[in-house]
């Protein structure tokens, strides 16, 4: 077996799974906090964009860490312990060149019911650039969430 490249390949396997690591930090943190570790999965400047497809008064964008915790101050009956929602994240195509990343993503947003079984509240798609930060991590510059349905 050759080794031509293995570098360069485990660099790329090593990045892939950083950037999934922000992408599930994201979901977890927002669910159930804290927001700190939300807020960290993007750059001091990076832009975090809702975009509702059928229902726009719902969308809203936030750019920076001041304006993301004002945002996620203000989503309190949407998040634990009010309500025990989850973020699911799948199908991810990773993209990264250089210290730069795209990544393309399905998500479902699920949520207990009192009565009868957890349903799927709303489904989308994740659209984000993502960076290789000073520290190492991968951080969001942009996401964008394009929910189709809610």
């Amino acid at each position: 077996m050759s080794t031509d490249g293995l570098s360069e390949r485990l660099q790329k396997l090593e990045d892939e799974r950083a950037i999934l690591q922000t992408l599930h930090q994201y979901g977890h943190s927002m669910d159930y906090g804290p927001d700190a570790d939300f807020i960290d999965c993007f750059t001091p400047d990076g832009l975090w964009n809702v975009r509702m497809r059928k229902t726009p008064a719902g969308a809203f964008q936030c750019r920076g860490h001041g304006e993301i915790e004002a945002s996620l101050a203000g989503q309190t009956a949407v998040r634990a312990p009010a309500l025990y929602a989850k973020h699911i994240v799948t199908d991810s195509r990773i993209v990264v060149t250089g210290d730069e990343a795209h990544v393309d993503s399905y998500f479902l947003r699920v949520e207990p019911r009192d009565e009868g079984p957890t349903q799927i509240v709303a489904s989308g798609r994740y659209r984000d650039t993502l960076v290789r930060c000073d520290d190492g991590r991968w951080r969001f510059t942009e996401r964008i969430a394009e929910i189709d349905d809610m």
